[in-house]
């Protein structure tokens, strides 16, 4: 493997290991992100000297998390792996199903709790209402991305006007 290829995907294990992935999910999408092309289990194994099982267990996870997909080949049976088009937007997608999730959970649980818990009854408020924040902010952001992905500029025409 390339130097340069070789410090990117390190560099991205890095990164995922601190955001509670294992540094080998980060590597493998670090390699499908620069690679170019879909990989087969057997060659991201072997490009990143790492188990089969291993690899295999990390892209099912960053296939959940919508970083990667699955893609097959004609004629060949394997699986083959590739960066997701647009990866930052599917994994804005799968936080925000998370995020409304938690939002019904909050809401629920303010609901059933009795009126002596007025502080835990307040904490879940805050708690939905951050949820629901982030959610409709990342639609506000993602809208924006696509603006500039299709040529437009971060601001729509009418925020320009302001």
């Amino acid at each position: 493997m390339d130097e340069s290829v070789q410090q990117f995907v390190e560099r991205m294990g890095l990164i995922c290991e601190k955001e509670g992935m294992a540094r080998s999910a980060g590597r493998i999408f670090g390699l499908l992100l620069i690679g170019g092309r879909p990989y087969s289990l057997d060659e991201l194994a072997e490009k990143l000297q790492a188990s089969k099982a291993g690899v295999s267990t990390n892209c099912r996870m960053l296939e959940q998390f919508g970083m990667i997909e699955r893609v097959s080949s004609l004629g060949d049976r394997r699986d083959f792996y590739r960066a997701q088009d647009s990866p930052w937007e599917h994994i804005m997608r799968v936080a925000q199903s998370r995020w409304r999730e938690m939002v019904k959970i909050f809401g629920d649980a303010q609901a059933a709790l009795p009126p002596q818990m007025a502080e835990g009854k307040r904490r879940l408020r805050e708690a939905e209402r951050f949820h629901g924040l982030l959610i409709t902010e990342v639609d506000r952001m993602l809208d924006t991305w696509r603006r500039m992905e299709n040529g437009g500029t971060p601001a729509g025409p009418t925020e320009n006007a302001a």
